[in-house]
């Protein structure tokens, strides 16, 4: 169900990416492809510096993606906004602000929700019931981390020359599999508590 949630997005996005044109619609997909690739790669060291204790604990890891992807994407985009989008106008030919334009749009709207997904999957939030019900799992999700992978591997390869090929689906492994096991440290609430030993009786004099 989400992969054609994604899809549906994605549709939406090109309609959107229609009407901003190719230069805007390039400058959106750039801007959140680096905050996606900087969201994998930093929020394992992000969640380390942040406190794990208290109830928010299983929330850590999540909500680093989702702060680092959101600034990077506010910082991005807005400098695109002030310094290139809105001072300068770009004209295209009409197959590049319509075809192209659509092409990139539903990329960025399929990836983007994605990554959306992604971040719900490994906070704690996926364990409700009406949530899983969505599919919101790694086994539901191969295509759309398939897609985050090979976002974060296409700038992981300007990034870094002599990096992997594998490297962006490795750390998207490490991140679900250190959430999974943070979450299955977590004690469960539903069981009920072990019994605890009588003290022995204080003998008196």
């Amino acid at each position: 169900m989400v992969f054609w949630a994604a899809i549906l997005v994605g549709a939406l996005f090109v309609w959107m990416g229609i009407r901003l044109g190719f230069f805007q619609t390039w400058s959106l997909l750039f801007s959140i492809a680096i905050a996606i690739y900087l969201a994998v790669f930093l929020a394992p060291a992000v969640a380390e510096c942040a406190p794990t204790s208290g109830a928010m604990s299983p929330y850590t890891l999540a909500l680093s993606m989702a702060v680092i992807a959101g600034g990077c994407f506010a910082l991005l985009y807005g400098a695109s906004y002030v310094f290139l989008t809105a001072q300068f106008r770009v004209v295209f030919p009409a197959v590049f602000d319509i075809l192209l334009a659509g092409g990139l749009g539903f990329l960025t709207g399929f990836l983007a929700f994605s990554f959306v997904a992604l971040v719900l999957t490994i906070s704690p939030v996926a364990e409700n019931d009406l949530v899983a019900g969505v599919g919101l799992n790694p086994e539901s999700q191969k295509t759309n981390i398939a897609c985050i992978a090979w976002c974060c591997a296409k700038v992981h390869s300007v990034a870094s020359s002599d990096a992997p090929e594998d490297a962006a689906q490795a750390a998207i492994d490490q991140l679900i599999e250190a959430a999974q096991g943070t979450r299955a440290d977590e004690p469960d609430v539903n069981e009920p508590p072990l019994p605890q030993e009588p003290q022995a009786a204080l003998l008196g004099p």
